[in-house]
């Protein structure tokens, strides 16, 4: 009885790590809460950014996640972080100009890599290496990221 009790602690104790990102590669002692449902073998690339905190960072990423989810037999590899450098007005005014109603103050666009399914659906070719597929962002001050458009 007392194995038994052992071994069912051990396994939620073990199941309470990987929940909360203790073995996620994506993730550095301090990073704050675990990017949920990153699977080991996607990789996240937050990158550096002076505009936003890894936590607004990892806010875009599940936002990014849970559309992927409808992606009906994609499997998702990479995700990053475009960088600053696409953080610029031009780009927020495009993000206000397709949801005029949104008031966005800020913009982000992250990267991605998947590979569609290996039978034709319809919305992708079949078998194929996405590289470099474009989701972007944007977000009022207090506000959480919205996807606003995404593809190449």
């Amino acid at each position: 009885m007392k194995k038994a009790l052992c071994i069912l602690l051990a396994f939620v104790v073990l199941t309470a790590l990987a929940a909360c990102g203790g073995t996620s590669p994506d993730r550095e002692p301090g990073d704050g809460p675990a990017i949920e449902n990153a699977a080991p073998e996607v990789g996240i690339d937050l990158g550096e950014s002076a505009i936003y905190t890894q936590e607004d960072l990892r806010a875009a990423v599940l936002a990014i996640r849970e559309e992927f989810a409808a992606f009906e037999g994609c499997e998702l590899h990479r995700l990053r972080y475009a960088g600053d450098e696409s953080c610029t007005e031009e780009n927020l005014h495009w993000m206000n100009e397709l949801n005029p109603d949104g008031g966005y103050t800020q913009v982000a666009e992250f990267l991605s890599d998947f590979r569609s399914p290996a039978e034709e659906t319809g919305a992708w070719e079949a078998d194929r290496e996405y590289t470099d597929w474009q989701w972007w962002l944007a977000r009022t001050e207090n506000g959480g990221w919205e996807i606003l458009t995404w593809g190449y």
